[in-house]
């Protein structure tokens, strides 16, 4: 497993949150989602060999933010 901590901007409150968490941890192999719109951070704990940092980016992309 692999540990990721990306800046998401875009985050307003627990809402927020929850969208980029939903959306990253419907991916495979992604273990662990924190997302904290204090700080704008998103830390992903994810195999490598089922997805990857584009893949965990799309996502949260798709869910309405900037990664």
């Amino acid at each position: 497993m692999v540990t990721e901590t990306l800046d998401v901007r875009g985050m307003h409150c627990g809402g927020c949150e929850a969208r980029v968490r939903d959306a990253v941890a419907a991916l495979p192999g992604v273990e662990a989602v924190v997302a904290e719109h204090i700080g704008d951070l998103v830390e992903v704990t994810y195999d490598p060999t089922r997805t990857d940092l584009d893949r965990i980016r799309a996502a949260v992309i798709g869910a309405g933010f900037a990664a």
